[in-house]
């Protein structure tokens, strides 16, 4: 009987070894490639406003502009990605192709400091793409509705480092003390992003028994939200976000059959998605350094 219990146990161990060994030659291969370009919202009045040197739109920033596209070019992305929703397609298809036909200039067009044009539109029109793609899911939810709960103070340590750090980093550009390589190296920086990171998606789970504070209601309905674990549905609110980015990166990415794929979103997002594509074996992400140097 032992000599049997021992032979049905190897049958058993020898199954489970080949349907592991299975599932593992089923994993789909790295075929596209990804690079996740985060940055500040250049377009935005508060930023360049009494700030000149922080105006993209300047000579000196233009040929920093110009000298990025070149590196970004490197790259060859065949899809380019930007923070716009899907419904606005056809609007982005509209202004895209008015901007290549040299039917209008990114100086002309309303908030055209803003990365998407800068960097996104330049570079298509660069690489001769027919379209620029639209990723973001939009959601209008200030990361100032956690306010208060049981180890707030934790969160709110990391959070104010974190504020500190961006404060600086922004105050060094718009002091023209920053080149705009030098300022997107360091947003892009894996430890920058993993402090982001952290502060956003990981701290705040530590925060129970809490409010909101005037959370918009278009966006959060709190008659769903439960107060005990108010940090953990905090990070739910942003995380549905990307998890919808990351599906619009990877239905685009179905449709057009690209290979090299680049998105160009606002920072906490290059801090979230690759915690995303990291876990699927489709995609191979290439840091921002592999190409701006």
């Amino acid at each position: 009987m032992l000599v049997a219990l021992a032979a049905t146990a190897s049958s058993y161990a020898q199954d489970y070894k080949t349907v592991v060994k299975a599932i593992a030659q089923d994993k789909p291969k790295a075929q596209t490639q990804l690079m996740i370009l985060g940055s500040s919202h250049f377009g935005q009045e508060g930023f360049y406003k009494g700030f000149p040197k922080a105006d993209l739109l300047s000579e000196q920033r233009q040929q920093e502009v110009a000298q990025l596209t070149r590196q970004l070019a490197k790259f060859k992305p065949d899809i380019i990605m930007i923070e716009t929703t899907p419904e606005e397609q056809p609007r982005v298809d509209s202004l895209y192709t008015l901007y290549k036909t040299d039917k209008v200039k990114l100086e002309d067009i309303p908030y055209g400091r803003a990365e998407r044009f800068q960097f996104g539109y330049r570079l298509g029109k660069t690489l001769h793409h027919n379209r620029i793609f639209s990723a973001d899911y939009y959601e209008s939810v200030s990361n100032r509705i956690l306010t208060s709960g049981e180890n707030f103070e934790l969160y709110q340590t990391d959070a104010a480092k974190f504020s500190g750090v961006g404060k600086a980093a922004e105050a060094r550009f718009k002091e023209g003390n920053a080149t705009l390589k030098e300022f997107l190296l360091f947003i892009n920086d894996p430890t920058v992003l993993d402090f982001t990171y952290r502060v956003m998606f990981v701290n705040p789970a530590r925060v129970k028994n809490g409010t909101f504070t005037n959370p918009p209601a278009r966006y959060v309905d709190t008659a769903y939200v439960n107060k005990q674990y108010i940090g953990a549905e905090y990070i739910s609110i942003f995380h549905e976000r990307d998890l919808k980015i990351y599906s619009n990166i990877v239905t685009t990415q179905l449709r057009e059959k690209g290979q090299r794929i680049l998105v160009i979103m606002g920072q906490r997002h290059a801090a979230t998605l690759p915690k995303l594509f990291v876990n699927d074996p489709a995609y191979k992400l290439v840091p921002v350094s592999a190409y701006v140097k």
